[in-house]
């Protein structure tokens, strides 16, 4: 009887110590909560509403001046990338001429070109390939493989002089393109552009 009376007390001794510890922990719980309310007033009471929407105002002020310039920045960039992509490399009267070479002008018949040839300062025998049929005003010459005219310093004037100041003027195209940012890569057919249809620009 001593025996089972023991284990009673033990028992009911045990479920007081559950229940003071849940007690115990309830009331730090609800210390902790009111901790945590007190330090929220506080910090509420340092700070007026005022204060409040003017930090906000600043802050989105702030905000919208970061993403202003950011867009303007862009808009700059865009602008100049689209200056450069629209403004076309002055040839002039370089563009009169679809081959413009001051070395010469080798072909294998039968080929194909669409506009005039020449060249210059070098003589016209440094065309070759064309079989070609001088003009009756000897001003340029004519070819079955060529749609348009070949021109040469050798010819009659005012041949000479005009083909001088289109070389100068694909000259100055050059320097110009050469200054530009190269949006198409380089070495175009690994320098063969043998049967590839370049188009204009």
């Amino acid at each position: 009887f001593g025996s089972s009376h023991f284990g009673s007390s033990h028992s009911s001794g045990s479920q007081r110590s559950n229940l003071t510890h849940s007690v115990l922990a309830v009331q730090a719980m609800a210390l902790h909560r009111l901790l945590a309310f007190f330090l929220f007033a506080a910090a509420a009471a340092a700070v007026t509403p005022e204060e409040c929407v003017a930090e906000d105002i600043a802050l989105l002020q702030k905000t919208i001046k970061i993403n202003s310039d950011t867009l303007a920045r862009r808009g700059a960039a865009s602008q100049s990338v689209e200056s450069e992509t629209v403004e076309k490399v002055d040839l002039g009267t370089a563009a009169n001429y679809a081959i413009l070479t001051k070395s010469g002008i080798s072909t294998v018949p039968s080929s194909s070109i669409t506009g005039n040839i020449a060249v210059s300062p070098i003589a016209g025998t440094a065309m070759t390939g064309f079989s070609f049929t001088a003009d009756s005003s000897a001003e340029f010459s004519r070819s079955s493989q060529v749609t348009g005219r070949a021109f040469a310093p050798t010819d009659s004037a005012p041949t000479p002089t005009i083909l001088t100041t289109a070389v100068s003027d694909m000259e100055t195209a050059y320097t110009n393109a050469s200054q530009r940012n190269n949006t198409e890569g380089f070495n175009i057919g690994g320098g063969n552009i043998g049967g590839l249809t370049l188009t204009p620009g």
